[in-house]
């Protein structure tokens, strides 16, 4: 996520958030607990694609949105958390925690769980976007906790994943937005790799003093 929030591009991510809500909803008649959830990820996703992007190619004014260069990752970020929330809360309001959740239990409950540690994990990371946070914290350690950001990722695509195509909870079997889940996945370790990769070829070897 990034420092600086502008009200301008909280409400462009808030209306992209809602016509895609819109859409899952009346067009796609997806449940709305389940658009919730899809909605989230896309959000997410969307976040953590423009950090190896950067990387692979550096911004510049011109093709930059709104004078601000490839800044939307705090706001992609936050209304990824109050999605992931909301989704939570519709879920828990039709079943009880007891049942969503059990240790020990069968994989229905272990992807829950992964699903409610990203959530929390993702609050911790948008309490920690706010100005005030980040200059208690510092910018290093800011940065260092913005890192986990992509283990919430690979919770919530383990999540994902799993009820798309090993739950027998409701429907069996993947339906389109499973395999358009898991292609996300690919693409995001695709260009961390390859991002990766272009900052070893970059950096200066090190030249180690002979004693």
């Amino acid at each position: 996520m990034d420092a600086v929030n502008t009200p301008i591009q909280h409400t462009i991510v808030g209306i992209f958030t809602a016509v895609l809500m819109l859409i899952m909803g009346l067009v796609l008649k997806v449940p709305w607990s389940t658009a919730l959830g899809r909605v989230s990820f896309i959000l997410l996703f969307l976040a953590l694609l423009i950090g190896p992007v950067m990387k692979l190619k550096k911004p510049s004014h011109v093709s930059s949105p709104l004078k601000s260069p490839w800044g939307w990752r705090g706001e992609l970020g936050i209304w990824f958390a109050l999605t992931g929330l909301i989704h939570f809360i519709v879920i828990l309001l039709d079943r009880p925690f007891s049942e969503l959740i059990k240790i020990g239990g069968s994989g229905y409950a272990l992807a829950n769980l992964l699903g409610l540690v990203a959530l929390v994990w993702a609050l911790i990371l948008t309490i920690a976007s706010f100005g005030k946070v980040i200059r208690f914290l510092g910018v290093d350690s800011w940065k260092w906790l913005h890192s986990f950001t992509y283990v919430v990722f690979y919770l919530v695509s383990a999540h994902f994943i799993y009820f798309q195509f090993f739950s027998t909870y409701g429907e069996v079997g993947p339906d389109w937005f499973g395999y358009l889940a898991v292609s996300m996945v690919i693409v995001i370790i695709i260009l961390q790799l390859t991002a990766f990769v272009m900052t070893l070829m970059k950096r200066e070897p090190i030249v180690l003093e002979e004693s």
